[in-house]
């Protein structure tokens, strides 16, 4: 199945579903489900339906639990995407530094103190620069989604399908270099849990 490259509106409903399942998200999830009426990618539109229909079937501490458990308490499928290529070393700091100065260079600013590769904001900023050529970095950077979906098939499946069409658009981009990126070390190679 070929995916369609999300739309900025897509891009910042799945940074939006990435956040934590705390009671401000859950209470907006008839907004949240009325703006996915109007995904017009197929294969996103069905994922963040289907993960809509997953958060309302659970009581809110078990979202949180699983939340918890799979981003937080997990190396293995954490947000932060350079991870998921190059372990905590530094070839990850570069990465980093390279995402950070890309932002720098688009005049945007970070809000929060999460990483340059936090997966809700690469979300955020492919919203605003959705084209590979602008982005570059951001786009090597989630080819690790599809490490990240991997890991999530059995820990928090409903993450794994919310992520799925992403993963599989990282894909198709492989043929993006500038010549920067590194060879990525195998994800069970610094695994942790």
């Amino acid at each position: 199945m070929t995916t369609a490259a999300p739309s900025s509106d897509t891009l910042r409903l799945l940074s939006v579903l990435l956040d934590y399942p705390d009671n401000g998200l859950l209470k907006g999830l008839d907004r949240i489900a009325a703006a996915a009426e109007q995904i017009a990618e197929p294969e996103f539109k069905s994922a963040v339906q289907g993960f809509l229909d997953y958060l309302r079937a659970h009581a809110p501490l078990r979202l949180q639990e699983t939340y918890t458990a799979a981003f937080d308490l997990r190396p293995a499928t954490t947000l932060n995407l350079t991870y998921h290529a190059y372990g905590d070393n530094e070839k990850r700091a570069a990465a980093l530094a390279r995402l950070q100065h890309l932002y720098d260079q688009a005049g945007w600013e970070r809000t929060g103190g999460e990483l340059p590769d936090y997966l809700p904001l690469l979300l955020e900023f492919l919203a605003i620069h959705p084209r590979p050529e602008t982005a570059l970095p951001v786009w090597q950077c989630l080819h690790a989604t599809q490490t990240l979906v991997a890991g999530l098939e059995k820990s928090a499946p409903a993450y794994a399908m919310l992520l799925r069409p992403l993963a599989r658009l990282a894909a198709a981009t492989t043929g993006l270099d500038d010549g920067s990126s590194q060879t990525p070390v195998q994800p069970h190679a610094h695994e942790e849990d």
